[in-house]
């Protein structure tokens, strides 16, 4: 609930720094050694108010003007309580804001071209083979070199006419290239590394890419297919498992266990039940054997074709063996592929995790490069590199004199010198993994990852000053964040645990929270008639409590059901048949029912109307005593911190019809 109305405020009061660009405007009103300009109450009243026809009369305006001013002593009192310090709430900012920095750290342009190049492909599906000619990551100049010769050597092979598969399996470094040959099957948008996407995406059906460098090395990609996409598709399974390496005897035992339950279905007995039954795939069984939606590429071979190949929903195929085992396939749903619009959110997500959105941000890097006059002193970057050519290759990397390193400058950026000291103590905090043999790598990618660092973290540093929307965002989402603290602390939290004061609260008030006039009756509900009369002599006498003669009644009976009650104290509108009772002591004229039972109500007494308890009514009482805590805590805050409303510059507001 408190999360809920955390958004409220931070909604009705937004984008406080817009007082900042309106500085000039006349003060409307004052408080402490605070002004708050026109402009401002204008924007965030106009953001609040924009479909109110009425919005700029004077009730409206002084309504939301008093709530405004509201707001901003509570937030000037959380700021004079140092609440902006406390390190829960500063955690709570730091992490909007490094979120909120995301979109600004990224070249738009590139992200959004990314966004529409992903949506493209995942309208197809391509179905690819590959050799892989393995070299690391972080690899030397020469084994990569080595790997591109031998990739463009084999290339020619194949387009001079030899069998790709024969290569593939010749010199393929892909563990799989032994039962596939090196065809992939079909695979679609983000389900491969980017490079080879692009060179599956790019590349004629029937062609042979060039070679293609990956983190794995270098691939030579030929594309076998291309066809539109399946699209995702929702089914349930029953899986009948085959024991590894199972003999004749298991498999057709496992088939005919397999085509019994199939039988089963044809015969109408449901899916579901079939499925928490029998399935193997207890995972799955308990839901009905319903599975997680699904794309091309996600599933063995054999259960994505039959799954596809089903026509329509409810429809369900014949058992499909595939290396797990026999599986009973239906077919739930299969939506089809999204617009654009409804695809991008999640498309965004996506594509922030996935390696091609490295390219935004190297954009970007450029960009701020550009923009910020980088300038690099290379023979710097060279010396440097001969004095910690040694640690790079170490297991902990430590610098072994840093003597003189911050004279000697690297780059500069904006104005700033980064010399080889900020550097070394760039290293000394990655603390890399030994990698024997590979200094050189090392540093050329530490190297530009400091470069890269820096750039970012020189953008992020401006972000406030260089776009003003993100100012106005972070200085909404701080001020709603005390605002919400300062308010649990003075006002939610202390309704629910200040008990002496909710006590006096609800004494002070007890008129407010009372109970209508009720009754104290009994219904009693007779199988027949003969039973009704029996029960209503008994109940006339007086002499036994209601369970007694509901015992002395069903007593002949084996299934206790010849006489039922409901005792209670009800209210108005509470019990239809009480409220057709005459409400005075006394026993009413019996009811038939449709089924021929008869029932009679007994009211014992007419409870007039008296006071709940604070327990009969805490919801409606704590609800009341939050109320009264904020109106006292409002009265305290303007006699601390008086405020002067200029009511010459209020009335320029105010527009009549």
């Amino acid at each position: 609930m408190k999360k809920v109305i955390k958004t409220f405020l931070t909604a009705i009061f937004p984008l406080l720094a817009i007082a900042q660009i309106h500085a000039q405007t006349p003060v409307l009103f004052s408080f402490g050694d605070n002004n708050v300009r026109l402009s401002e109450f204008d924007y965030v009243y106009k953001k609040n108010n924009v479909n109110d026809e009425n919005a700029y009369s004077k009730e409206s305006l002084e309504e939301y003007l008093n709530l405004y001013i509201n707001f901003r002593l509570k937030v000037k009192e959380a700021e004079s309580l140092g609440m902006d310090t406390v390190k829960a709430i500063r955690d709570e900012l730091k992490g909007y804001r490094d979120q909120l920095a995301k979109s600004y750290m990224q070249d738009k342009g590139v992200s959004e071209k990314l966004l529409l190049e992903a949506y493209d492909r995942m309208k197809w599906e391509v179905r690819a083979s590959h050799i892989l000619i393995k070299v690391a990551g972080e690899g030397l100049p020469a084994d990569t070199l080595k790997a591109h010769k031998l990739a463009g050597e084999i290339r020619k092979r194949i387009l001079k006419g030899e069998d790709f598969e024969k290569l593939a399996r010749e010199f393929s470094s892909d563990p799989s290239v032994k039962d596939n040959g090196g065809d992939i099957g079909y695979f679609t948008v983000m389900q491969t590394v980017y490079p080879f996407e692009t060179a599956a995406y790019t590349t004629e059906v029937g062609k042979v890419s060039d070679a293609v460098r990956t983190k794995f090395g270098y691939h030579l990609v030929k594309v076998i297919d291309k066809r539109p996409a399946q699209g995702r598709i929702n089914v349930a399974h029953i899986l009948l498992k085959i024991p590894e390496n199972a003999t004749p005897e298991q498999l057709a035992e496992a088939k005919k266990k397999a085509d019994d339950v199939m039988q089963r279905i044809k015969n109408g007995e449901p899916f579901d039940e079939l499925a928490r039954k029998y399935s193997d795939d207890k995972l799955s069984a308990g839901k009905g054997g319903v599975l997680p939606e699904f794309s091309t590429g996600k599933m063995v071979f054999e259960f994505e074709k039959a799954a596809f190949a089903l026509q329509k929903d409810g429809d369900v195929s014949e058992p499909v063996k595939t290396e797990y085992g026999y599986h009973i396939i239906k077919r739930i749903s299969k939506p089809g592929i999204q617009s654009y619009d409804e695809a991008k959110v999640d498309l965004k997500k996506r594509v922030e995790r996935d390696s091609r959105n490295t390219m935004a941000t190297h954009v970007l890097v450029d960009r701020i490069k550009k923009e910020y006059n980088f300038k690099e002193n290379p023979k710097n970057k060279d010396t440097f590199f001969n004095i910690v050519e040694n640690e790079l290759a170490a297991p902990k990397i430590e610098m072994p004199n840093k003597e003189g390193l911050e004279k000697k400058p690297l780059f500069d950026l904006a104005g700033k010198t980064y010399s080889q000291l900020d550097f070394a103590n760039f290293i000394e905090a990655q603390q890399s993994k030994k990698r024997d043999g590979l200094p050189y790598k090392i540093y050329s990618d530490l190297y530009e990852k400091f470069v890269d660092k820096t750039c970012l973290d020189y953008q992020d540093s401006q972000l406030e000053g260089k776009y003003p929307e993100f100012k106005m965002l972070m200085q909404e989402y701080r001020d709603g964040t005390l605002l919400f603290a300062l308010t649990d602390q003075k006002v939610w939290s202390k309704a629910l645990q200040d008990t002496t004061g909710l006590k006096a609260f609800h004494e002070a008030n007890k008129k407010n929270y009372m109970w209508d006039q009720r009754l104290d009756a009994g219904i009693f509900t007779a199988r027949d008639a003969k039973t009704a009369k029996a029960a209503r002599k008994l109940v006339a006498k007086g002499k036994l409590n209601t369970q007694a003669i509901l015992d002395k009644i069903n007593a002949k009976d084996s299934t206790k059901s010849l006489l039922t009650s409901q005792e209670g104290i009800f209210e108005k509108g509470q019990q239809q048949l009480i409220d057709q009772t005459a409400w005075a002591a006394g026993i009413s004229d019996n009811i038939t029912n449709p089924d021929n039972s008869i029932t009679f109500v007994q009211v014992k007494k007419v409870i007039p109307p008296t006071p709940k308890s604070l327990e009969e009514a805490r919801g409606f009482i704590v609800s009341d005593y939050q109320e009264f805590l904020e109106k006292d805590w409002i009265k305290i805050l303007r006699e601390k911190y008086p405020v002067n409303v200029d009511y010459n510059v209020f009335n320029t507001l105010i527009k009549h019809n």
